[in-house]
């Protein structure tokens, strides 16, 4: 806007600590999103710069300047009102994503470049109804619904019947008026009158609801946006709206999870409260995973497929605030060069994830392992057990994966020293936390299931072990059994044992029936190896292996099973090399009859080098 001044900001060193070691208040949220606000104006200036060169982008509507004049009455009329609009989250993630859509393009967007620019109309005309100034701007219409962010959606009936039909233009332009306390859009042939009280619906508008939970003197207000179109982070969504059950449902949890969020992490709460302004709800997909997303460029916005239980959505608020803090923070103080290609192991992931990307889930995770540590230790008796699991679960692999990070050459120096606190704390909680058999069992599934299909042994030496069996040759392997870390996935990754699992661990052995197993896609054998009948398993697994000798989760589950029946350098072999037995494998099964898994990994165990040292560290390659 006119005169606006963009402020510079810095990162203290005492603010980079706090929000390391998870200690960060709401004084440290707000200097952030003090800093995010100058970069949601710089974002703005972008998108104007960017239009302004290109005019044919603009389409049928006016210039961006009708919609800047408007910007710059607010700002000098009503600063509060403008500050209402930038600050949500899905007007910076609007410009972010406009920028990158005119810039690069977007091969999967229909949607005209028109469109995604005319949007600035739309917040234009949300930050005049906020302040209560006339305005008449032309706006743009997607499927006859007209958005206003931060207050809601109008939308004509007929218009949208007939786009979906495909008998008007999908998109088209609307007018929103406001003049003396009379306020109406035009869509199409149809006059929606805006009611009084915009956070209330009425006919042809839905107002953008907001769910609020208090907790003694804290409160978690969140608005609820089915509407907005670009809540969807990395892609545009119609509005997909609500009824009054489903939003009931949310309030219920989230008011029931803001009191597990409170009562274990009060201090944690007290940021959370500063930092998250809106949930975009996703749709219910699986009972089991827990589905959530945000974005830099959103800061305080939050997707999050609503889950079965509220102790679930209290880690998913704590994950997801921690992605939006970090996000905030990597806007001001790089943690990681540019143009490091090493790809790292990411236990919560089933792809190889970069040096920036296994930093956000670091970060991440050191929440959720301390959610689940102060729930295992508060003596709630009804989920002790599943919070001891779940702590387990996370915090073992985060610190290993912080280790990783902090060893390699691409963290910063501040990088560095940020992943010193996480490190420092998460080794104090691993001090003094019992291991948990559940725990272990996913760990071990993801890890072996993880180096299976992104790990490639070396062909000489695998050739070389197969040719061995083949000839009786006892003699053993001397090469470095060098391997090779690859983007691409050697067979299909699923979830289905982990949830199976998980599930176990909170609802007891019941949980092991066929119904979860077909909701999941879980196998007879990963039923039985849930329940401890490990040698049925083990034995179902086999039968899996000799039926597809290359499915990734069959080799995994029968190395889970064997280890749980045997110690020894066979189990630990296929648990740790999976990926090289199974390529052994793949050479002796071609024209002849392959050997059992189990015969096959004790004959390698005993012919390969001892001991971890004999092995190369992972290369990063491009196959």
């Amino acid at each position: 806007m006119t005169g606006t001044r963009i402020s510079s900001h810095r990162v203290s060193l005492s603010t980079l600590d706090a929000i390391a070691r998870g200690v960060a208040g709401p004084d440290v949220v707000h200097e952030v999103r003090r800093a995010e606000r100058s970069r949601t104006l710089l974002l703005l200036r972008a998108v104007r710069d960017e239009a302004a060169s290109s005019p044919k982008a603009q389409g049928p509507l006016p210039d961006l300047e009708s919609a800047w004049q408007v910007l710059d009455r607010v700002q000098q009329s009503a600063p509060a009102a403008l500050e209402t609009v930038l600050s949500y989250p899905y007007v910076a993630g609007w410009a972010g994503f406009t920028l990158r859509r005119l810039r690069r393009g977007h091969p999967t967007d229909p949607t005209p470049a028109w469109v995604h620019l005319g949007h600035l109309h739309g917040i234009a005309a949300a930050a005049a109804l906020h302040a209560g100034i006339d305005v008449d701007l032309r706006v743009p219409a997607r499927s006859g619904t007209v958005t206003v962010p931060t207050l809601g959606a109008a939308f004509s009936p007929v218009a949208s019947r007939r786009a979906r039909a495909g008998r008007v233009d999908q998109w088209s332009v609307a007018r929103i008026r406001s003049r003396d306390r009379d306020r109406r859009i035009d869509i199409g042939d149809d006059t929606v009158r805006l009611p009084p009280d915009l956070s209330r619906d009425a006919t042809g508008w839905w107002a953008l609801r907001r769910l609020e939970c208090r907790e003694g003197s804290r409160v978690l207000s969140l608005r609820l946006d089915d509407l907005d179109p670009y809540r969807g982070l990395y892609e545009t969504l119609d509005p997909h709206r609500l009824d009054d059950a489903e939003v009931a449902g949310w309030q219920r949890m989230l008011g029931e999870a803001w009191h597990l969020v409170c009562r274990h992490l009060p201090d944690r709460a007290d940021a959370m409260s500063a930092a998250l302004d809106a949930v975009a709800p996703r749709p219910f997909t699986s009972r089991f995973p827990l589905i959530s997303a945000s974005s830099g460029e959103a800061f305080g916005g939050i997707n999050v497929a609503r889950p079965h239980a509220p102790e679930d959505l209290a880690e998913i608020l704590v994950h997801e605030y921690q992605h939006v803090l970090l996000g905030g923070l990597l806007h001001l103080v790089p943690l990681t060069r540019q143009g490091e290609e090493r790809l790292f192991h990411a236990p919560w992931r089933d792809d190889p994830r970069p040096a920036a990307g296994l930093l956000q889930g670091v970060y991440a995770f050191f929440g959720v392992t301390e959610f689940w540590r102060a729930v295992a230790r508060s003596g709630d008796a009804a989920i002790a057990d599943f919070a001891a699991f779940a702590c387990a679960r996370w915090l073992e692999p985060t610190l290993e994966a912080a280790r990783a990070l902090r060893a390699d050459r691409a963290p910063t120096e501040a990088g560095r020293r940020f992943l010193d606190g996480i490190v420092e704390q998460l080794t104090t909680w691993a001090a003094g936390s019992p291991r948990h058999r559940g725990a272990d069992i996913v760990t071990a599934d993801h890890r072996a299931g993880w180096r299976l299909r992104h790990l490639r042994a070396d062909p000489a030496v695998v050739a070389t072990l197969a040719r061995a069996w083949r000839e009786g040759d006892e003699n053993g392997v001397t090469d470095r059994c060098t391997e090779t870390l690859v983007p691409g996935s050697d067979g299909p990754w699923s979830l289905a044992r982990v949830d199976l699992l998980r599930c176990v661990v909170r609802e007891g052995s019941s949980a092991v029936k066929p119904a979860p197993a077909e909701s999941t896609g879980a196998t007879v054998a990963d039923l039985a190896l849930a329940d401890g009948r490990h040698a049925e398993a083990l034995d179902s697994y086999r039968a899996e292996i000799a039926d597809d000798p290359d499915h990734p989760p069959s080799w995994i589950g029968f190395a889970l099973a064997w280890s749980c029946l045997a110690s020894g350098p066979g189990p630990a072999l296929l648990l740790r090399r999976p990926h090289l037995v199974r390529a052994v494998h793949r050479l002796l099964r071609d024209g002849a009859d392959a050997p059992q898994p189990d015969v096959l990994a004790t004959w390698l165990a005993e012919r390969l080098p001892t001991g971890d040292d004999a092995y190369e560290r992972p290369r990063t390659g491009m196959a």
